[in-house]
């Protein structure tokens, strides 16, 4: 009898008291690689989707005519197991600048020098290795790589001029690819879409202070232009930032933000086009951000209820209410038959005033600012020192105004929105608040991840990470915190560096960083180490 009475009441609580599992949402697995000393963190990651990821150690000994680089190379498979650890040898020292995959090889472009730029060729399978040497002759500053099948693409500019060059790894043979270096401005994206083998330019040209525009070029891997699609600056807009794609029909899809009047950096909203094969703008949708359902959700009902009412006397009148947002855009995330594209909102703190010329010596302040992919182990620039971690996921784009890097990033909100791959047209947007959420360099910090249903908010801190999920057009300000695994009570964490958050594949996400931990009984016990942590998510768990 007391049996069937216990089952009976364990029956009546489920009934009243559905249980939440929250806790389980996000699946943890961290792997730690030790450092020596604070100076040893020179770590790089190549996220390969499916394929898994590389963790390269740089570690170099003499001086800077005669170095030799000792790489430590660990392959990690899909399952975030170890597969391989190499160490190589390299007898030319060079400051890595980008890196890159295809099916067989990890790629990582490297400048010995200003006149000579080096990749290192690393076998998936085994992990043996090839450096290629490219001769600049043209005085090539490259900007963006982008490699398949041991054919390279190299982005930039040379001799004041957009510049992309054609390398042949097996035969050496260079080739300047069409239509671009004869034009006077600037490459402003450059991708390879593996689905279709081609490569997209998009560059800013501006042929007189009146006549000024986008030229949008496809390229296929021979080095061919495959279409072409130019517009003229706008009046009323201006694009300001590319992302490229291709969808099923083979149209070239871009999906961005745009700002207001033909100058205007900070953003209005975010556009979508496609470009058919005949080179014709198709389908083009502007999404002002005061039309997203949730962009000021995390505001309070009288604040929402003014913005609200502003909006629509000003669309009464024809009108835009400028909102000039200054937004850090991630890559597109292809998921589960749409496309995700994730902003935070952010300000930036600088050491000078606006009208500043010279800042420390210790800070760049050159207004020929490059991408900040480039900053890497360069005296030149003075952002670092030699050795010290540089985080895998800062920021892709140009920061506005040509400004350098700044002394504190602050983030103000994440915003996330939902597109129909095929058309671009926008299915859901919702709003994550990142309150007290900063950083010393731009890395994305926040990433979202969604399905048919919902959207989940994920977001990481010193030894914590934060989340929320929300139906996709619900917005939610409650967030879970959760303490990694690897946190005890009896360590503090000194110092953290945090190499920022970043979409692996499918509904996996990868966390960087360095941490000093300090034992809380003995002062004198400390661990240094480069973290690599997998964060997974699954709603299987998750029940409302």
């Amino acid at each position: 009898m007391k049996t069937k009475f216990y089952l009976l009441l364990i029956f009546i609580l489920t009934l009243n008291f559905p249980i939440i599992c929250h806790s389980q949402t996000f699946e943890e697995n961290t792997i730690r690689f030790p450092m020596l000393h604070e100076y040893d963190g020179n770590y790089h990651i190549n996220p390969m989707g499916e394929k898994g990821l590389i963790v390269l150690r740089n570690r170099y000994a003499g001086e800077k005519k005669d170095i030799i680089s000792e790489l430590e190379v660990t392959y990690i498979k899909s399952n975030f197991q170890k597969k391989w650890v190499k160490t190589i040898q390299l007898s030319h020292y060079g400051d890595f600048i980008s890196e890159d995959f295809d099916d067989t090889y990890a790629y990582y472009l490297m400048s010995s020098s200003k006149k000579v730029y080096q990749i290192l060729r690393i076998h998936l399978e085994d992990g043996s290795h090839k450096v290629f040497f490219y001769r600049n002759v043209e005085k090539m500053t490259v900007d963006y790589f982008e490699i398949e099948n041991n054919i390279c693409f190299l982005g930039g500019a040379a001799d004041a001029r957009p510049f992309v060059s054609r390398w042949d790894l097996e035969n050496g043979k260079r080739t300047i690819l069409p239509s671009i270096n004869q034009l006077k401005g600037g490459v402003v994206c450059m991708k390879w879409d593996h689905d279709v083998d081609l490569l997209t330019v998009v560059i800013k040209a501006e042929m007189s202070s009146e006549h000024r525009g986008v030229y949008i070029n496809d390229y296929t891997v021979d080095g061919f232009l495959d279409k072409q699609y130019f517009e003229e600056v706008q009046r009323d807009y201006n694009y300001l930032t590319f992302r490229p794609y291709h969808n099923s029909r083979g149209e070239l899809m871009l999906i961005g933000t745009y700002g207001i009047g033909s100058y205007e950096e900070g953003a209005q909203g975010v556009y979508t086009m496609a470009v058919g094969r005949n080179g014709y703008r198709l389908r083009p949708k502007f999404y002002d951000f005061l039309f997203f359902n949730n962009i000021n959700s995390h505001l309070t009902e009288k604040e929402q209820d003014h913005i609200k009412e502003k909006f629509e006397n000003k669309r009464e009148r024809n009108k835009v209410i400028p909102q000039h947002l200054i937004l850090q855009e991630h890559e597109l995330q292809f998921m589960n038959g749409q496309v995700v594209f994730v902003m935070e909102e952010m300000d930036y703190i600088y050491p000078f005033t606006s009208d500043a010329k010279y800042t420390t010596e210790t800070f760049f302040s050159k207004a020929d600012v490059p991408t900040p992919k480039r900053f890497v182990q360069d005296y030149e620039n003075q952002i670092v020192k030699k050795g010290e971690y540089i985080p895998y996921a800062l920021n892709v784009d140009k920061l506005t105004g040509g400004n350098p890097f700044p002394l504190e990033c602050r983030y103000k909100r994440v915003i996330a929105c939902g597109f129909d791959p095929e058309t671009g047209k926008m299915q859901w947007d919702n709003t994550y608040s990142a309150r007290s959420l900063k950083n010393d360099l731009p890395v994305e910090s926040v990433q979202a991840y969604a399905d048919h249903k919902k959207v989940a908010f994920l977001h990481v801190s010193r030894d914590s990470f934060f989340y929320k999920i929300s139906n996709r057009l619900e917005y939610k300000s409650d967030c879970e915190v959760v303490v990694y695994k690897d946190y005890s009570p009896a360590n503090d964490v000194e110092k953290y560096m945090n190499g920022g958050l970043s979409h692996w594949y499918e509904n996996h996400f990868i966390h960087t960083g360095t941490k000093k931990v300090t034992s809380t009984i003995n002062r004198s016990e400390t661990q240094q180490y480069f973290f690599l942590t997998c964060l997974s998510y699954s709603n299987r768990r998750y029940t409302k």
